[in-house]
């Protein structure tokens, strides 16, 4: 079963939640989560259920004994919980919320304000493969495979004015190069970025810094003329189409957290009940790697939550599960502040994300990537399948309290209604039934 996989999903959620609804968005979504994997099963999922109801205790109890026996002293001496004390709450969440222990203590639900929200925590499957799936299968002319696709991505963007990282061309896997703008063969005289056409989180990106001699030089020091980088891009390409975009710059209130690479914000912006576009939260990412490339969470970064409003940030963290209650108020390496700092041209940012939401109207959420460069607020990507980890982890109040749950929630009712008035009408004779939309499939 796709959307039931141990140890990530109690197989008792999709029960009693298919059973019962609480109030509140959050509540609805983890009913209309448990909803959709019947849906999609059916009476396959009767034997799995039935086999994981057995099962998951124990898988709970490795569980919880790996994390437990790793994090539980440090937690004990920060939050006065004995080890007991942490594996029955981690018991107690996991059997009604499926939060597994690892996301005990990545959310610190060891702090009593925390633990009160427990039930408002949105899994990561809830979202990433369950119910985007299901809005996106009610979408008639998706704009996914833009978003997937970094040169698509970078044409959109320009014709609906949303600055986007200068792209220049794409080498594909037969040596032959497409530009995207004006091209002599010559590589461009700037910085330059070459990243896979279609990856994520930073695997296979290279920074090339220009230099006034007309050589480019990486992290390592390896220098090479444009010919030299050129040959060096087309062979990166053998394996997957790359594509060669300007590494810019960025601003320069910021170089103190930057270790080198060009930070980021994580924004999540949400289609609200009128058909607009709001922001609803955002965190900021630091590297703490000299060498490093990118900003990326799982790359070794630190990740602060951002006040919306005011684009203040709060204190950093990492991902919380190899030292727990470990929080910065200061740049681990640098000593730059952090918790207190207000990012620049923090409002020229929301209205970019909401103009570049704008031009992908059909998306319900979109987790975008933007950079505040010297040159402004620049769109790195957008992320479709776009989970909440870190933004629960760095915010006090879970995803499910709050506009992005009340928003998100109100479109999957609309979309489940849908389905109820199509089903009737398709009974009365009045509509043809559709084609079988295969949304399980999707990543």
């Amino acid at each position: 079963m796709a959307y039931l996989r141990l140890p990530f999903c109690s197989p008792y959620k999709v029960i009693w939640y298919l059973a019962k609804q609480g109030p509140g968005p959050a509540e609805f979504i983890h009913h209309a989560y448990a909803r959709y994997v019947w849906q999609m099963e059916g009476w396959r999922a009767l034997p799995r259920v039935a086999l994981y109801s057995i099962v998951w205790p124990l898988a709970f109890l490795h569980l919880s004994w790996k994390h437990t026996s790793r994090l539980g002293a440090k937690v004990s001496s920060v939050s006065g919980k004995s080890r007991r004390r942490q594996v029955l709450e981690q018991f107690w969440v996991a059997l009604c919320y499926s939060i597994s222990p690892k996301k005990y203590y990545v959310f610190e639900l060891f702090r009593p304000e925390r633990f009160r929200n427990a039930g408002a925590y949105i899994a990561r499957y809830e979202f990433k493969g369950g119910l985007h799936n299901l809005l996106e299968s009610r979408i008639e002319h998706p704009t996914r495979r833009i978003l997937n696709d970094k040169a698509a991505f970078f044409r959109h963007c320009e014709a609906h004015g949303v600055f986007t990282p200068p792209s220049f061309l794409i080498v594909h896997q037969d040596g032959e190069s497409e530009p995207l703008q004006p091209f002599d063969g010559v590589l461009p005289a700037c910085n330059l970025f070459p990243k896979p056409l279609r990856g994520r989180g930073g695997r296979g990106c290279e920074r090339w810094i220009y230099r006034p001699d007309g050589k480019y030089v990486d992290q390592t020091g390896t220098e090479l003329d444009a010919a030299a980088l050129l040959e060096r891009i087309r062979n990166l390409a053998k394996k997957e189409d790359y594509i060669v975009q300007e590494s810019l710059a960025g601003h320069s209130d910021l170089c103190d957290l930057s270790m080198n690479v060009l930070t980021s914000c994580r924004m999540m912006s949400v289609k609200n009940e009128q058909g607009g576009f709001e922001v609803t939260h955002a965190v900021f990412k630091s590297s703490t790697k000299p060498e490093a490339i990118v900003d990326n969470f799982h790359k070794g970064g630190i990740v602060s939550r951002v006040d919306i409003r005011s684009g203040e940030l709060g204190p950093a963290s990492d991902a919380g599960v190899g030292r727990p209650c470990v929080w910065y108020d200061t740049h681990p390496l640098t000593g730059a502040r952090i918790a207190g700092r207000k990012l620049p041209l923090w409002q020229e940012t929301l209205d970019l994300v909401r103009k570049a939401h704008a031009a992908f109207p059909d998306r319900i959420t979109v987790g975008w990537d933007v950079a505040i460069s010297e040159r402004g607020p620049v769109v790195l990507e957008g992320n479709v399948q776009s989970g909440c980890d870190m933004i629960q982890r760095t915010h006090d109040v879970p995803a499910g309290i709050g506009r992005l749950a009340e928003c998100y929630a109100y479109h999957v009712r609309v979309a489940l209604r849908r389905d109820v008035s199509m089903a009737w009408k398709i009974r009365k004779g009045l509509a043809q039934e559709p084609v079988a939309q295969a949304s399980h499939q999707l990543d």
